[in-house]
């Protein structure tokens, strides 16, 4: 199998799953629910992520040359595999239709006061369309050039706003106990980013220390959004609720006399191309699980299909962001809690099987 991408490209694009949606609703979500401990919550979930992150890993360096319905279907068979594929399909689907739906919100309350759904949608709709006839390797080459400014603007909001932060407001830890976490798994859909690694199985050019660079880099990186959440109920306290757009939000506690202020404009565009690239690779994660569910041929129309889906999901939703939280919070993070934990775990443990498997012909062959 032909390797497409580098680790360094893999690893920019796990970092821009990892910060996309988590620096904009999600606080002022959890801010209802949990309070000013949000932040723990977040770091207990990412570290969730990073456990699931670190199975794809083994499985990954355990098969290099296998993609993950090769591998799978060596486990499960066709069948199985097939409906493995069909799940991720679907757990592709619903986050490319939030985030599109995000996307369009972000723009139209930062930048807009009217903007209108068809043109906001036709050029995104079209910019991956082109992109997928290219397939992971164009997305991930967009990753190296957008990733490190997208990097930038977090990293300035989240600098801005410790020079205002009270980390006062945080204390006391815990106050209520586990009391108000009863309900954390409703939060699922803004998690489980590093299922997207399941489209590049087989694609990556193995380097030496490979797993260190990925791990290691993720793991850091999830320390700084736990501490952008803290940071973020550090300056707006109990007005978190009320600042749906966290890492834009950042640059508006600045005096008005500040020039810092007048660059929030420039964060809102650099969010907007992680949102971009976000639903780019969630589009092709959908369109690979497509095409092993159901049929490789007429790669355009598949993705035109899968693409017009999503705009028609939001259309009949009205691209109304608190529906939508609605619909998931209330019966879709069953679905998605179970797409990226229990079944890439089930996956990892029967992966041990496959081993097992070519241990015995090996042994059968040399006989």
């Amino acid at each position: 199998m032909k390797k497409l991408i580098t680790v360094r490209q893999l690893i920019l694009i796990l970092l821009v799953s990892l910060l996309a949606l988590k620096v904009l609703y999600l606080p002022s979500l959890l801010s209802k629910q949990i309070g000013r401990d949000a932040y723990l919550f977040v770091l207990m979930f990412l570290l969730l992520d990073f456990l699931v992150l670190i199975m794809f890993v083994y499985m990954f360096n355990k098969h290099p040359d296998l993609s993950f319905y090769d591998l799978i279907k060596n486990i499960f068979g066709t069948v199985i595999a097939k409906i493995i594929m069909f799940i991720f399909f679907a757990f592709f689907f619903i986050k490319c239709w939030g985030v599109f739906q995000s996307n369009f919100n972000y723009l139209n309350e930062n930048l807009y006061t009217n903007l209108n759904w068809l043109t906001f949608s036709l050029p995104i709709l079209v910019a991956v369309l082109y992109m997928s006839k290219f397939g992971v390797n164009a997305a991930a080459r967009l990753a190296e050039l957008v990733v490190p400014i997208v990097i930038f603007g977090f990293l300035l909001s989240l600098t801005v706003g410790l020079f205002r932060a009270d980390f006062s407001f945080l204390l006391p830890i815990m106050e209520n106990g586990f009391s108000g976490f009863s309900t954390v798994f409703q939060f699922s859909f803004w998690f489980g980013d590093y299922v997207i690694f399941i489209v590049f199985f087989g694609n990556v050019k193995q380097e030496e220390n490979q797993n260190k660079k990925i791990l290691f880099t993720i793991l850091i990186s999830i320390v700084f959004v736990a501490f952008f959440i803290a940071v973020v109920f550090a300056v707006f306290n109990y007005n978190t609720v009320c600042h749906s757009n966290a890492i834009s939000d950042m640059l508006q506690i600045t005096p008005s006399a500040s020039d810092i202020g007048s660059f929030d404009w420039v964060l809102i565009l650099i969010w907007d191309a992680a949102l971009f690239l976000y639903f780019t690779f969630n589009s092709l994660g959908a369109f690979y699980c497509f095409r092993q569910t159901f049929f490789k041929k007429w790669q355009l129309l598949s993705i035109s299909l899968i693409l017009v889906s999503i705009l028609g999901l939001n259309l009949f939703t009205n691209f109304d962001i608190n529906t939508s939280v609605t619909i998931i919070k209330s019966y879709l993070w069953y679905f998605c809690f179970f797409a990226q934990y229990i079944l890439p775990f089930v996956i990892f443990l029967f992966s041990f099987k496959l081993k097992r498997r070519a241990l015995n012909a090996k042994v059968c062959m040399e006989k």
